[in-house]
């Protein structure tokens, strides 16, 4: 039996170590894709429950819904991606150090994973909004979105699904950037929500949706009273939007790694 070199054993260690790693960033993956599964069957089915009711509600008392039964909530699928992203962070921390994970590990995972419930945050969105223009037009009411990206063409379809996918990618990673500002600072962590907001908003502006994009774009034309928030047209405007959102992802992710670089490795 020969004894292994140094340059064998010093080659199995790096094995072992990346092997590790992988191992981390899929097992922190797996779990937030299996919680963004869990979250997403309770929140679109409550969805289909209220935007079927409210639309054919408004047709049988004879009025015209007019703009998205999606939209209209201002983004409601945000709010639980933040608590996923929090879970996601300091949830896992404790015991994915434990079983010998890193901070770089849960950082890739979590990212990894927000892009994943993301994308199929996406296609679903889209096809939500798909269903709800055919119901409307089926009962002879009036449909449009409230802002948002255009929604006209097979080409801005394609656009709408990126653009709610870095959404909710974004709400993650900022949820994850809460529970790491809070798992390093404690209570002083409250001071960081502001600022760690900034990706938040500035993919709500670029996506021309949720609160801050509604309030950024209303208009108050003729009057207060007729204020409207017009949905968006254009290629450029679209192209801009979507580079506008990969940008808070990025920004997101930054802050992210950030944090969790000076989060205490050691289980508590």
């Amino acid at each position: 039996m020969t004894t292994p070199t140094a340059e064998e054993t010093t080659m199995s260690r790096t094995d072992l170590v990346r092997t590790g790693h992988l191992r981390g960033v899929a097992a922190v993956s797996r779990r937030l894709r299996h919680s963004g599964l869990v979250v997403g069957i309770w929140f679109w089915a409550i969805y289909a429950l209220y935007a079927v009711g409210i639309t054919v509600g408004n047709a049988v008392a004879g009025n015209d819904l007019e703009i998205s039964a999606l939209d209209a909530t201002l983004g409601a699928s945000r709010w639980s991606m933040i608590w996923l992203g929090i879970a996601a962070s300091v949830g896992v921390l404790a015991l994915h150090v434990s079983a010998g994970g890193s901070r770089r590990s849960l950082f890739e995972g979590v990212v990894r994973g927000s892009l994943a419930v993301g994308a199929g945050y996406g296609v679903v969105t889209t096809i939500a909004l798909l269903g709800e223009r055919a119901l409307s037009t089926s009962l002879g009411m009036t449909w449009r979105r409230l802002g948002a990206l255009p929604f006209d063409s097979p080409l801005t379809l394609l656009g709408t699904v990126v653009a709610e996918a870095l959404v909710i990618t974004t709400y993650l990673l900022f949820g994850a950037c809460v529970g790491a500002g809070f798992a390093r600072y404690r209570a002083w962590g409250t001071l960081l929500v502001v600022p760690l907001a900034v990706p938040a908003v500035l993919v709500d502006l670029a996506t021309r949706t949720g609160v801050v994009g509604s309030i950024a774009n209303v208009e108050l034309l003729p009057d207060i009273e007729h204020a409207e928030v017009p949905p968006s047209e254009g290629l450029l405007t679209m192209l801009l939007g979507l580079g506008g959102a990969a940008l808070a992802v990025v920004l997101a992710a930054v802050l992210l790694y950030a944090l969790l670089r000076t989060i205490s490795v050691r289980p508590s």
